[in-house]
């Protein structure tokens, strides 16, 4: 049975390149087999999530509404964002032989006083759009072995750390705003096919730029705490190797440009491309290294087996997303609502409020995004202008990130600090968020 999870990330990539949506539909159905006989293994968050996503498809089956036209669009749906995950997430199975990476710290601190913020923030934005949760686990795990042995008195490692972490979450919440394999831009692109990475970039750049700026004085100043011993105990080297990181950003720069060619060239967007190109780099990899075929699928398997929880959320979000469409048709309010700015600003602001209190109820923003956007695209059917609405959603998901106690983010961070999700979620960024708030919103009426 653990062969259906990675033949249905190869039935969704096939569809992806032939359009061929029975395929898709396949791919959904094979998932449904998966986690059926793999359900006693998810972890208790999507155990009940998925009793949610049952009890309403139970309802929608009863209503008598139901038909195979819906459901093959909703299994289609969960395929495709199970995909996503799945052939981003093989990343994994590079950066774990990339030993650059434990140097990040050293690194980073060897820098410009006054650069830190910046160059902690574009850093862990840089690898968290590649591996996702996955960078807060080697930013902190790395930061431990950074501390240890080194004569930090106890204020610098708390501040420091702090320092860290919070950086590290906030450059984390740049790539929703940033890059193609943001699942939010995955999200807002699918479902709502007249908008674009390219489209929605402009207004990314324009809402980091604001993250960026507002926190740079209050954690850089922590971050210098990892500064404050003299350079001959422990201190960061005055010549550190630059060279060894420098392959690693080339090779990401290149894959950016590859993921931005292939979609300016074919009918894929940016994230389709890089659903496509991640996988296909990651197995040629390994091959060039000379590891077997039979090697190399059980390798691809077991990364994706260990992924199980995190596929079965967004296609499990996907699906739900699709059946509150189904039972809910909000289109008929596009009649009432006309496509003015101040409509689109309320919509938009509603909208990206309803994420980030959703997160802070335990509604993971992953679920609220897919909610807002299925929702959204029944207003734009019947002609609503929808991209303010859309930027609205983006910064709203980002904040999220920030916000949620109960998301993995602000759980790893907190198991790592030994303090209160709540602590790291809230009390870190509470106030930062409030800063920020305003001037994201601001930002749609742009569009």
């Amino acid at each position: 049975m653990t062969a259906l999870l990675p033949l249905a990330l190869l039935f969704e990539l096939l569809a992806l390149i032939t359009r061929v949506q029975p395929l898709s539909v396949i791919s959904g159905a094979l998932l449904c087999i998966f986690f059926i006989w793999h359900w006693r293994s998810l972890m208790p968050y999507p155990r009940r999530l998925g009793v949610i996503t049952l009890a309403l498809l139970g309802y929608w089956l009863l209503s008598g509404e139901a038909n195979w036209q819906q459901a093959s669009r909703m299994l289609s749906s969960a395929a495709y964002y199970a995909a996503f995950i799945g052939a981003l997430g093989l990343m994994h199975c590079l950066v774990k032989r990339l030993h650059q990476l434990s140097e990040l710290h050293r690194l980073l601190l060897a820098g410009p006083r006054t650069w830190l913020y910046p160059g902690y923030l574009m850093s862990t934005f840089a690898i968290s759009s590649v591996l996702s949760f996955g960078m807060l686990n080697l930013i902190c795990g790395s930061l431990e072995r950074h501390i240890e042995g080194r004569p930090y008195n106890e204020t610098q490692r708390r501040e420091g750390r702090r320092g860290v972490m919070v950086t590290a979450l906030r450059g984390f919440a740049l790539v929703p705003l940033l890059a193609p394999t943001s699942v939010a831009v995955a999200i807002l692109t699918r479902e709502l096919p007249g908008l674009s990475w390219s489209a929605l970039l402009p207004f990314g750049l324009l809402g980091g730029c604001v993250l960026l700026l507002f926190g740079w004085a209050t954690e850089n100043r922590r971050l210098q705490q990892l500064l404050d011993h003299p350079p001959g105990e422990g201190g960061p080297d005055p010549h550190p190797p630059a060279e060894s990181l420098r392959g690693l950003f080339l090779g990401s720069l290149i894959g950016i440009g590859l993921i931005a060619l292939l979609a300016a060239l074919t009918w894929l967007s940016a994230t389709q491309a890089a659903m496509l190109l991640v996988p296909l780099a990651v197995i040629v990899i390994l091959l060039w290294q000379r590891n077997a075929p039979p090697q190399v699928f059980r390798e691809v398997s077991e990364t994706l087996i260990g992924m199980r929880n995190e596929t079965f959320i967004f296609a499990s979000s996907a699906l739900l997303a699709g059946l509150v469409s189904a039972i809910l048709p909000v289109h008929h309010l596009a009649e009432h609502l006309g496509s003015t700015p101040l409509v689109l600003f309320c919509l938009g602001t509603f909208g990206a409020l309803a994420v980030m209190g959703l997160a802070l109820l335990g509604v993971a923003p992953l679920i609220s995004l897919n909610l807002c956007a299925a929702l959204l695209a029944q207003l734009a059917s019947q002609g609503l202008e929808v991209m303010q609405p859309a930027v609205a959603l983006l910064f709203g998901f980002s904040l999220a990130m920030l916000l949620s106690p109960y998301g993995p983010s602000a759980l790893l961070l907190a198991r790592h600090a030994q303090l209160s999700p709540w602590r790291i979620a809230v009390g870190w960024n509470g106030r930062f968020v409030l800063s920020v708030l305003l001037p994201l919103l601001l930002i749609p009426l742009l569009a």
